[in-house]
C-alpha cells in the first residue's frame, strides 16, 4: 500500500487552501441525508487533503466500481456548464455533431441531458 500512496501525496486541507470545516459539513450533510459511503477522498490540488473510509470498508479492502465511467463524465459535464460551455438542456447532437450517425431519427436528435441520469428519453 505505501507505494500506492507515494502516487496520490498527502496535505492538510489548510496547505491546500481548502477549510476543514467544509470538509466536516460535507460528511455531515451525508449522515443527515443517510448516504451509504464506502469511502471518501477529496483531492486539491495534486494532493489528498481528507479521506476515510466507513466500516467494514478499508483502504487495504479491494473494492469493486461499478459504471464508474459515469460518475467522471457527469463530474466533466458539471464542469463544462459551470465554465458556460454548454447548458444542461443543450441537445447531444449539438454537442457532439462529429459524432452524430447519418439519418439519425427525429425522436433521436432531441436527446438531452437525460443521458447522464440513464433516462435518455428525448426532450
Amino acid at each position: 500500500m505505501a507505494s500506492q500512496r507515494a502516487l496520490l501525496p498527502r496535505s492538510t486541507p489548510a496547505a491546500s487552501g481548502m477549510s476543514s470545516r467544509s470538509i466536516a459539513a460535507l460528511l455531515d450533510r451525508l449522515e443527515a441525508r443517510s448516504v451509504e459511503c464506502h469511502s471518501l477522498m477529496v483531492v486539491r490540488r495534486g494532493h489528498v487533503v481528507a479521506e476515510g473510509w466507513w466500516a467494514p470498508y478499508s483502504a487495504e479492502r479491494p473494492h469493486l466500481l461499478y459504471s464508474l465511467t459515469k460518475s467522471f463524465t457527469s463530474v466533466a459535464v458539471g464542469l463544462a456548464i459551470a465554465d458556460g460551455l454548454l447548458a444542461l438542456d443543450d441537445r447531444v447532437v449539438h454537442v457532439l455533431p462529429d459524432h452524430v450517425p447519418d439519418g439519425i431519427a427525429e425522436q433521436g436528435s432531441r436527446i438531452t441531458h437525460h443521458l447522464l441520469s440513464l433516462t435518455s428519453s428525448p426532450a
